[in-house]
């Protein structure tokens, strides 16, 4: 099977709107993802118009923790937007498999979704979908942001009085009648953080506005508690800054929370974010071995 000039190799998951492929490039001979539309979107305006679009921001997007544009085609019936592949897992699966991961690990996961993150709030994009099979992993430790189907100039189009995103990983802004903002994708690293450390997700999967409104007013942050109280305050707090059911009053800007966690990494000897998770990676036979002079304490304040 061709897709365009792509040989297809196997399916390699589905989403909302359309279904990826593993397919190999016709002149590189590389293993490249290959994103289509369902079959019962292709004649529809509506989601030929989100594909044109998300085509159009991840062409134009260049940074090392978003995955890389390869190639697109926007010829209805036929419309494909070519990535590169990332041999690895996503967070989702990660998360399925080990059930928690270490605070330290998680914090390195989580500082290079916001260096990803952070670029496309600079180039005024707002990812709003951050949610656990949106982020990647590859087998060397590096993290990627992926899937911009419902990306968003914040200027423009912002999603106000929609509910757009998916359960579990909604902020405040997704399902009120205000717009979507940067702070919102903040909000969406703050409970991927909470789910990687505690196995548990912030704010229950749910579509009744008012369930999850009050879940959010209620998060039980008690249940960050670490094999370390210094480390469980200092995460404590960072989780209760970027989880602020009012936008006025979380971080400001992806900058801010980088600062902060780098601090946290800092105190605790983390110097090198990629081969902590690389190593985490290891420990568990899913990735090379890490040379010892890269080897850290990943384990702090873990209770498994």
């Amino acid at each position: 099977q061709k897709i365009g000039p792509y040989e297809v190799e196997y399916e390699v998951g589905a989403g909302g709107l359309g279904r990826v492929f593993r397919a190999k490039h016709p002149t590189t001979g590389q293993a490249v993802a290959v994103k289509i539309l369902h079959d019962k979107y292709q004649e529809s305006r509506k989601f030929l118009g989100i594909f044109h679009r998300e085509l159009i921001t991840v062409s134009r997007l260049k940074h090392k923790h978003i995955v890389g544009f390869v190639d697109a085609s926007f010829d209805p019936p036929n419309c494909y937007i070519v990535s590169d592949f990332v041999d690895g897992w996503s967070l989702y699966k990660l998360m399925r498999h080990f059930g928690k991961i270490p605070p330290l690990v998680s914090l390195c996961i989580a500082i290079d979704i916001l260096q990803g993150i952070d670029y496309l709030h600079l180039h005024d994009t707002i990812h709003s979908d951050l949610s656990s099979p949106n982020v990647l992993i590859s087998n060397t430790g590096k993290v990627l942001v992926t899937d911009f189907g419902l990306a968003c100039n914040g200027e423009v189009e912002n999603y106000k009085n929609y509910m757009v995103g998916t359960p579990g990983y909604y902020s405040p802004e997704h399902i009120a009648e205000t717009s979507i903002i940067n702070q919102s994708d903040l909000y969406c690293v703050g409970l991927l953080l909470f789910e990687m450390i505690t196995g548990e997700k912030a704010v229950k999967a749910s579509k009744d506005r008012e369930e999850i409104i009050q879940a959010m007013k209620n998060i039980n942050f008690d249940i960050l508690s670490l094999d370390d109280k210094k480390m469980t305050s200092v995460v404590k707090s960072l989780a209760k800054s970027s989880l602020r059911f009012n936008s006025m009053w979380r971080y400001r800007n992806a900058e801010g929370m980088i600062i902060d966690i780098y601090k946290i990494l800092k105190r605790f000897d983390i110097r090198y974010s990629r081969y902590a998770i690389r190593q985490f990676l290891s420990d568990h036979q899913m990735a090379s071995p890490v040379q010892e002079k890269y080897k850290q304490d990943i384990y702090q304040g873990f209770i498994k």
